[in-house]
């Protein structure tokens, strides 16, 4: 009989098997060393296309499958302490089967973690840009450079590369972009091109579209870390559920974080500037109340923002605005209690995963596991939670509007938000 694995279809017969990223890139690679440019640019273009179509597929499958986990019918009937574990096999046999609707059957998913951690830190597009060099193509040198430069941006060889790009004649500085650019990025930097503008109701179209690419590419990311994970030792079933559930966590954490990447540049508040847009450009169209209600949500994102405190008191004490408009939008009060239920999780677990030999065992929540030595140790130091590493931060340069008083908001106009700026 045929043993089938994850995510793979069954055959009778062994048809030639699908070449994979990993595969291309290690062709790629090799042509490369080879001094074999022009298929060095085939074949690892082929790879990044083929990375981002299985990730776009698994992401997608894993997505779905989760927003309808809900609408699984459930097999049990007397045993409610099984029921998480019931919805995560009904999850798994749903991603097999949307996975197996579109990849090959002959494909293979398994792939090194170095490979995987290549593709996700954009390293593929360091060969790119010296093999489209090499070839004579020297704007899209540039932009391969500069795609791998806004993830690596301690990355001082690629800088130089960069630079020696742009000053080519065949180069036109004005048109090199960040090849991996998101969707978000390009909605949110074309609505910024309305507010100069001043064209109220596109701006208003595109950065609702952009709130929703957003929110979308943050969902995408928090699927996608539900991914391997090689913890290094042989814990026992609880154990290693709780280790795995803690690395996934950490790395779906971070996700906010990661999109707020702008071409290289970290965008402070990102979330919320969306509802600074959007409350200005809907006050500019006379449609107050949603402007009342994107205010709203921006101080339910971030409370302590002195100017948007005093756009509300605007809204109150000149438009006569209802208390109740202020009322933040459903996506937002999601977003917020998710994760301070997810930071509670994390702080319960980096506060008590801590041992010391001394304890007593009346304490249950530091009983959870055996490994105790004779010195207390600290979350990154223990064997059951995974370690995570974060990137250092950039932050935008905008300009900042002054501290003004109620009777500045009200005796003048509603402050508008800042003009973002970019050092590119």
């Amino acid at each position: 009989a045929t043993t089938q694995g994850y995510g793979q279809k069954q055959s009778q017969t062994q048809p030639e098997k699908v070449k994979n990223f990993e595969d291309l890139y290690s062709e790629g690679k090799e042509a490369y060393l080879d001094n074999n440019f022009k298929d060095c640019v085939t074949t690892i273009e082929a790879a990044i296309k083929d990375f981002k179509f299985y990730t776009d597929t698994v992401s997608k499958c894993k997505l779905k499958c989760s927003r309808k986990s809900e609408m699984f019918p459930s097999v049990l009937k007397h045993s409610p302490e099984i029921v998480p574990f019931e919805k995560l096999i009904h999850e798994t046999l749903c991603v097999m089967k949307c996975k197996q609707k579109t990849l090959s059957k002959t494909r293979v998913e398994n792939i090194e973690e170095k490979t995987r951690t290549d593709f996700e830190t954009k390293k593929p597009y360091d060969f790119l840009q010296l093999c489209y060099y090499q070839t004579g193509d020297h704007q899209n040198a540039a932009n391969a450079a500069f795609t791998n430069l806004v993830y690596n941006s301690d990355h001082e060889a690629m800088r130089e590369n960069l630079k020696f790009y742009m000053a080519l004649p065949e180069v036109d500085e004005n048109i090199v972009k960040n090849l991996e650019s998101p969707d978000y990025v390009e909605q949110y930097l074309v609505g910024t091109d309305h507010y100069r503008g001043e064209d109220w109701e596109k701006l208003i179209e595109t950065m609702e579209e952009a709130l929703k690419e957003y929110l979308l590419a943050e969902e995408l990311c928090r699927v996608n870390c539900d991914k391997p994970f090689d913890m290094g030792w042989y814990p026992d079933f609880k154990s290693s559920v709780a280790n795995h559930f803690t690395f996934c966590l950490k790395c779906k954490m971070n996700c906010a974080q990661n999109l707020n990447n702008f071409n290289g540049e970290y965008m402070d508040d990102l979330l919320p500037s969306f509802y600074h847009y959007l409350q200005f450009a809907y006050y500019k169209v006379g449609k107050v109340e949603a402007a009342a209600q994107c205010t709203g949500t921006y101080l339910y994102l971030n409370p302590d923002q002195e100017d948007m405190k005093g756009n509300a008191v605007y809204y109150k004490e000149v438009e006569g605005v209802n208390e109740k408009w202020f009322l933040p939008r459903e996506e937002a009060v999601a977003y917020v209690e998710r994760d301070q239920d997810e930071q509670a999780l994390l702080d319960f677990i980096e506060n008590n995963y801590i041992f010391d030999e001394k304890e007593e065992d009346s304490e249950p929540e530091r009983s959870l596991e055996n490994n105790s030595s004779e010195n207390a140790v600290d979350l990154d130091a223990d064997e059951f939670v995974a370690k995570w590493s974060e990137d250092d931060e950039k932050f935008i340069l905008e300009e900042k509007s002054t501290d003004l008083d109620d009777s500045d908001f009200i005796n003048n106009q509603l402050l508008p938000p800042p003009v973002v700026k970019f050092s590119w």
